[in-house]
């Protein structure tokens, strides 16, 4: 079996030599052995391993939990587990379309919330407490959601935080993609995206119901043909190590 060293490894692959130690200290690599100088030495199998990570880690996991199977799968496959590793992949893509059929229900109440007009509130602002206790949430979450930059809100001639109907909205939906787990990052991409739906549907003024609507926030459908690809290339390495034998 071919061996490499580490700066033929990052060349091959188009990752930093820390990269690759980090994958070592996380478990991601099967053991890697060494010189008696030291330095380690790489094999085919590392390789594959290598390519597989990298595939794995294509999609930003969109919640904790798909981190950690992520990183479940990973791990099993650096053991040598390509079966196992196969098998939690097919629960993975599961998962993914389960998700995206949640998802679905969630942008239904996003929708509701965009389209929601309560005129005796419409041209009133509040102040944090106040929207903090009427959104059911405490004001450090508020803070929170705001240095992370899912909301800018305007301030008073005095400085102050006033939030208005935009604002409300916005809390509202944050909230909801909070209750379903979400992450921050993942949160924020979903409501840049939220922003391109609701101009359409502003300039929608027939009403009709358009094909895009139906598209989840978040990255789910990436996601799912990743995890396929990364399905046929377990396969494809276990098939290719029952023929060579390792």
């Amino acid at each position: 079996m071919r061996t490499y060293r580490t700066s033929e490894i990052v060349g091959i692959i188009g990752i930093h030599p820390n990269t690759v130690m980090l994958y070592e200290k996380w478990g991601y690599l099967p053991p890697v052995e060494r010189t008696k100088k030291g330095y380690r030495v790489y094999t085919d199998t590392h390789l594959e391993q290598m390519k597989l990570v990298r595939m794995a880690l294509r999609t930003e996991p969109l919640k904790w939990v798909m981190k950690f199977e992520i990183q479940t799968i990973i791990r099993s496959a650096a053991q040598g587990d390509l079966g196992q590793a196969l098998e939690l992949a097919g629960e993975y893509l599961a998962h993914i379309q389960n998700e995206k059929n949640n998802e679905l229900q969630v942008m239904k109440a996003i929708q509701e919330i965009v389209r929601s007009d309560s005129r005796q509130d419409k041209n009133v602002s509040w102040n944090r407490n106040k929207t903090a206790n009427l959104l059911g949430v405490s004001v450090n979450v508020i803070i929170n959601w705001e240095r992370n930059g899912l909301l800018e809100v305007p301030r008073s001639m005095n400085g102050y935080r006033v939030y208005g109907e935009d604002e409300r909205k916005q809390l509202r939906i944050i909230k909801a993609l909070r209750q379903e787990n979400y992450g921050t990052q993942c949160i924020g991409k979903m409501l840049k995206k939220l922003e391109t739906i609701k101009k359409r549907m502003e300039g929608n003024v027939s009403g009709e119901k358009e094909d895009s609507d139906d598209e989840p926030l978040s990255s789910l459908t990436e996601a799912e043909h990743h995890a396929e690809e990364l399905m046929g290339y377990l396969g494809e390495l276990m098939r290719n190590r029952t023929d060579t034998g390792r």
